[in-house]
């Protein structure tokens, strides 16, 4: 099949557009590029990979082959499910304490106003964790299906 996106660089796209999110929205997120600073974190999946290059209130993102400090490599399902703290089903390879900083930094994080039932926020959380696991999906079934004769 022709005409579909290159995988990993429809995944760091969709990476990069987050985490730019993440930075200007969360301190936390915006702190944690800024300790992260010259290093470097790949996710891998499927035969997809992306380098997440951290700078001071700033990522950069390529689909190179360099090395990098940590790496989190699995299934869609599992880097998701890594990557929100439910499970820890993704292998995380190299500077673990990188990675963890990254995770915890970056989660998102919602103001509760006093009356919020937290049973809410639960579901919100959940939606979102859903909604990413359903782009990645859709991702490695466009991955697969471009294999397919």
């Amino acid at each position: 099949m022709t005409g579909l996106p290159d995988p990993s660089a429809a995944l760091a796209e969709l990476a990069r557009l987050a985490l730019s999110a993440g930075i200007a929205a969360n301190p936390a997120a915006r702190a944690c590029s800024g300790r992260l600073a010259g290093r470097s974190l790949a996710i891998e999946t499927l035969d997809a990979r992306f380098v997440i290059h951290f700078e001071p209130g700033a990522v950069r993102l390529d689909t190179g082959t360099d090395p990098a400090d940590a790496t989190l490599r699995g299934s869609p399902a599992s880097l998701a499910a890594t990557l929100a703290g439910r499970e820890e089903t993704a292998a995380v390879l190299g500077d673990t304490a990188l990675f963890e900083d990254f995770r915890d930094s970056f989660r998102p994080r919602l103001e509760v106003p006093g009356k919020f039932v937290l049973e809410d926020l639960g579901d919100i959380v959940r939606l979102g964790v859903k909604a990413a696991e359903s782009t990645l999906e859709g991702l490695a079934n466009a991955v697969r299906n471009r294999r397919d004769p």
